[in-house]
């Protein structure tokens, strides 16, 4: 990206912050050095371009732009005429452009978690053909079910980081996630006696069983709250 078109977009957003705070157009043109007709265009969004908009939807730009907005309201205040150069500002916000916001941070690495959820549970699935022990198999098949799960889960986040999805209320009525809780928190009292078996791959098989139970307990527990939360 060129640095002249980020300069436009950083003239766009200071004209609007100087007018906004109090400045006329005419004031605002002799400050930035600028003609009243380019000002005016800014502030009409006839120049600038739709970087003027990304860069208004980030918090990182949008702070340095009030603050030197601020500095050249208070310098025009106490009589100064400009005009002031743009140029480092501009190159600064292009700095920041070059570097992730914390939300593509974010966003990248559950696109790397997903790769990852997918290739372990290609992986799982190949070594569950492998094997000819059943229950050896069951094990890969469950580490396979997880993981694609998993990655499922990962997407629907993705989604609704970006917008393509909307998280709704729990729909579910207090009695009902009582009675769902009730339910878990007994199978996870129950479980403790499977462990009779001595052999070590079916105690695994088990030890899944019981952290998939834990795991549904403290997920009906999460879903209370949030119902809880949305009362209020």
């Amino acid at each position: 990206m060129s640095l002249e078109r980020i300069l436009s977009a950083v003239r766009a957003l200071i004209a609007k912050e100087l007018v906004g705070g109090g400045l006329s157009v005419n004031e605002t043109a002799k400050l930035l050095g600028l003609t009243p007709a380019a000002v005016s265009m800014y502030l009409s969004g006839k120049r600038g371009g739709e970087l003027v908009e990304e860069l208004a939807k980030d918090e990182r730009v949008m702070a340095l732009i009030k603050s030197h907005a601020a500095a050249f309201l208070d310098a025009a205040r106490r009589g100064v005429r400009g005009p002031v150069d743009l140029t480092e500002l501009a190159k600064v916000v292009s700095n920041i452009l070059a570097q992730k916001s914390p939300k593509e941070q974010l966003e990248e690495l559950i696109r790397a978690r997903i790769r990852l959820e997918q290739e372990t549970a290609t992986r799982a699935m190949a070594y569950s053909y492998k094997v000819r022990n059943p229950l050896i198999r069951a094990l890969f098949m469950q580490i396979a079910s997880d993981s694609l799960r998993h990655a499922e889960i990962l997407t629907m986040i993705l989604d609704y980081l970006a917008g393509r999805l909307k998280a709704e209320e729990v729909d579910l009525g207090e009695e009902e996630l009582e009675a769902l809780a009730a339910e878990e928190g007994a199978m996870r009292e129950s479980i403790a006696e499977l462990y009779r078996v001595g052999d070590p791959v079916l105690r695994a098989l088990i030890l899944s069983i019981e952290l998939d139970e834990n795991k549904h307990f403290q997920l009906v527990k999460s879903l209370q709250l949030a119902a809880g939360q949305g009362k209020h």
